[in-house]
């Protein structure tokens, strides 16, 4: 009996400290992902406001530029536009919400949905910037009649694909990656 009560007043403190480490590491990750969400919301704003406002100036060029290529280009970028809006907020839904049943079942529905946010931000060279540079491209195409001023637009368009493609290579590295690996080490603590 009395080496029972040794090894559990022997224990208390480790277990303390592990409940003490647990509850850190989870106002940590939480306070993450709150800053992260915060930051997609902020993006999804940025890409969707643009977008709203600018399709109502290509339906007025589509209607009034007397080029058919360039009209094609105009309907393009507006249909572009489109489809990238309601792919941003088709993503958004993914979005866990608080109510969820445990705490670990959050921390999985929202490591699915930095997942879905990492693919996004993989693939923005194909979903998001391709459509956009083909209406620029038949726009360009249809409108400029000089070869030089088209080679600058079309310079200009690979510079901002690089660009594009950088920035969101970047925020994977810095923005989803450490906090897969947060909720990752969450995850694991939580299991012991």
């Amino acid at each position: 009996m009395e080496d029972e009560l040794i090894k559990i007043w022997q224990s208390s403190p480790n277990q303390e400290r592990i409940k003490f480490e647990k509850s850190k590491l989870m106002i940590d990750v939480q306070s993450s992902l709150d800053r992260f969400h915060r930051t997609i919301k902020y993006r999804d704003l940025m890409e969707t406001i643009p977008g709203i406002i600018i399709i109502p100036i290509f339906v007025y060029i589509a209607y009034t530029i007397p080029f058919t290529l360039s009209k094609i280009g105009a309907i393009w970028i507006i249909l572009s536009i489109i489809y990238i809006i309601i792919r941003l907020q088709k993503a958004k839904k993914i979005r866990p919400g608080s109510f969820t049943e445990t705490y670990r079942d959050y921390l999985i529905k929202t490591k699915q949905y930095l997942f879905i946010q990492k693919k996004l931000l993989d693939t923005v060279i194909y979903w998001y910037f391709s459509p956009i540079a083909i209406g620029i491209v038949l726009f360009s195409i249809g409108a400029i009649n000089n070869i030089k001023d088209l080679l600058v637009n079309l310079g200009g368009l690979i510079v901002s694909g690089i660009i594009v493609y950088i920035l969101n290579k970047r925020a994977i590295k810095k923005q989803i990656t450490p906090r897969l690996k947060k909720i990752d080490e969450l995850l694991k603590v939580m299991e012991e």
